[in-house]
């Protein structure tokens, strides 16, 4: 039979790098929504621009042939899709602080990885890299061997100056989730929402060591930890 039943679980694919954050954001999000899923990552610089052509920025999803690029956006169409459980809160103006904070974390993440790369590798192709979305670029910088040096690079800077600088900003953006979180379970509210999610799948890019010093600053700091491991248990990890 062609034609797909009417109750058929959909085909769920997400094109992107599996490690890169705004990719783990998704797939945590389809996790909540209980959709099962494939991750294609991209073997070239041109699969970012042929999965996305008009932004050639990635993640982009695809459900059942209809694509949706932008993880932000995506998370709106799983909302506006598959509407249980919610990605956010009832309430709008908590649901404007979780959007609110969910944007934050994306662009500010985002930027301190940008500024590390551009601090370890004086390319020009660095300092092209657009400041949202994982890019035709980051195909580029994997095909030069840039992504995969970034481990021996640190080791290599260890003590400089200006990675030292760049820790301590980062750091105090560490600190300033933690103040966010405060004494409730989640952001802003008592049970997960995009906000737990973009935060957690961010928190998995230090856990791994892709920004300078992450596991180290991970470890300092108990909340976020205990955070990881609470929507790690709501997601049925």
């Amino acid at each position: 039979m062609s034609a797909r039943e009417p109750h058929a679980t959909p085909e769920v694919t997400v094109y992107g790098p599996g490690q890169a954050p705004f990719v783990v954001k998704v797939g945590l999000a389809l996790r909540m929504k209980k959709l099962a899923y494939q991750v294609v990552e991209p073997s070239s610089a041109e699969d970012f621009t042929r999965w996305n052509p008009e932004t050639g920025l990635l993640p982009v999803l695809e459900v059942d042939g209809t694509r949706i690029a932008d993880s932000s956006k995506i998370l709106d169409w799983l909302d506006a899709h598959h509407p249980e459980p919610p990605l956010l809160a009832r309430d709008p103006r908590t649901a404007r602080a979780q959007r609110a904070l969910e944007q934050w974390t994306g662009e500010t993440f985002y930027y301190y990885w940008l500024r590390w790369l551009r601090a370890l590798f004086d390319l020009p192709e660095v300092a092209q890299l657009p400041t949202t979305g994982t890019s035709p670029m980051i195909g580029e910088l994997a095909r030069l061997g840039v992504l995969s040096r970034v481990r021996e690079a640190i080791a290599e800077r260890a003590g400089d100056a200006d990675l030292g600088h760049l820790d301590h900003e980062f750091e105090r953006r560490l600190d300033d989730l933690i103040g966010f979180l405060g004494t409730r379970p989640y952001f802003h509210a008592d049970r997960v929402s995009r906000a737990d999610l973009t935060v957690v799948a961010f928190l998995r890019s230090l856990e791994s060591g892709h920004i300078p010093g992450g596991p180290r600053m991970l470890a300092a700091r108990p909340p976020l930890r205990e955070l990881m491991k609470r929507v790690d248990v709501e997601l049925g990890a």
